[in-house]
């Protein structure tokens, strides 16, 4: 399993927001210290919690300051862009990123956004699709691209800058379908599933839960011939996640940082996407709930360990765990959970660290079976 982080990025309008885009960069930097995989920036334009209306400005600003860790625009909402312009501007921030970039487009899942630029809801999975297709013609074929569709019309356009990967890693997020994540099995693409989706929410079906999410995802894959493990490796999940000393610290540190996010969430209509079963109110989406059933990665490392390898079990395995950024806890706690999670959880899940061979030779040096 890898690690990286996901940044919608939230940041509450009580904050100063020009101090926030200096701590997301700094949260990468520090991210790249610690061992992380991938940094994920979230592109929004309403609601006043996530301000970065433009991921690629992010990375390229976080790419000149890091050397490893990939980036990703987690992610850019196609129905509101000109395919070609997109396209366009992922390839030049390829060559700026010298192939560290993660290429993460969506439906944009925001209501409000969607409001503003006037977007019917049933419009965005075909403008979605069709700018999907536009935008990887552009990007893997050597020859000029003409396309006629329901939205956009193409003659004979080509990029005058190609993307710097050979095959540009594609993603996708998917909210209340299972249709992203059988067209990224399908294709071989990287599907992320939000933070808030619950593993199995039973008989509830207003949107998918983890479970359903993969079996889109590898039945599409099998269909297509690719080996299961890779779909499997594609597969990234976001995860509310901070460790501390025990879980009712943990939990006594977040609670007030919770509530405004999740206010938030709540107001834009999202809870109904957090429900299990039949019959659930929104006033059931307490935040003991929320740990405990989503399920949240929450505690000492031990629990978070633990946690983590449940969830690991319940999916059937997953490729890469994207720790969701949040602004719930002052920076020096928010830096020491996750300076707990790359020394303590992390080893348990990566081949390299070997951490169970460790323990067992330092348990004989010790003298205990």
């Amino acid at each position: 399993m890898k690690f990286g982080f996901f940044t919608m990025p939230e940041h509450p309008p009580r904050e100063n927001w020009t101090l926030s885009y200096d701590r997301d960069i700094a949260n990468i930097v520090d991210a790249e210290r610690l061992g992380f995989h991938e940094f994920w920036v979230g592109e929004h334009h309403t609601g006043g919690y996530e301000n970065v209306p433009v991921p690629e400005y992010m990375i390229a600003k976080a790419s000149a300051v890091t050397h490893r860790i990939r980036l990703g625009t987690g992610v850019i909402n196609l129905p509101y862009q000109d395919p070609f312009m997109v396209a366009e501007r992922m390839a030049f921030l390829d060559h700026l990123t010298h192939g560290r970039l993660e290429y993460g487009f969506g439906g944009g899942g925001l209501p409000t956004d969607k409001e503003l630029f006037g977007l019917e809801p049933s419009e965005a999975s075909p403008r979605t699709n069709e700018a999907l297709e536009i935008i990887w013609q552009l990007l893997t074929s050597d020859d000029p691209v003409s396309y006629e569709g329901q939205y956009w019309k193409y003659e004979n356009r080509q990029l005058q800058v190609g993307p710097y990967q050979d095959v540009p890693p594609f993603a996708i997020a998917g909210l209340t379908g299972t249709h992203n994540y059988a067209k990224c099995g399908e294709r071989g693409w990287k599907p992320l599933s939000v933070h808030f989706a619950p593993i199995d929410n039973g008989t509830y079906e207003l949107a998918p839960d983890l479970k359903a999410m993969g079996k889109a995802m590898l039945d599409a894959g099998a269909a297509a011939g690719i080996d299961p493990a890779v779909t499997r490796d594609n597969w990234r999940i976001v995860r509310e996640v901070y460790v501390t000393d025990d879980k009712n610290q943990a939990l006594k540190d977040i609670r007030e940082g919770v509530k405004l996010s999740y206010d938030y969430l709540f107001g834009l209509g999202l809870g109904a996407l957090m429900k299990i079963g039949d019959g659930m109110e929104d006033a059931d989406l307490t935040f003991e709930w929320m740990v405990d059933n989503i399920p949240w990665i929450v505690g000492s490392p031990e629990e978070c360990t633990r946690q983590l390898k449940e969830l690991e079990e319940e999916v059937g395995g997953f490729g890469t765990l994207l720790i969701n950024v949040r602004d719930w806890v002052t920076t020096d706690k928010w830096n020491r959970s996750n300076e707990m999670f790359a020394r303590y959880v992390m080893p348990h899940f990566t081949k390299r660290e070997r951490l169970d061979r460790r323990q067992r030779l330092a348990n004989r040096a010790l003298g205990i079976d």
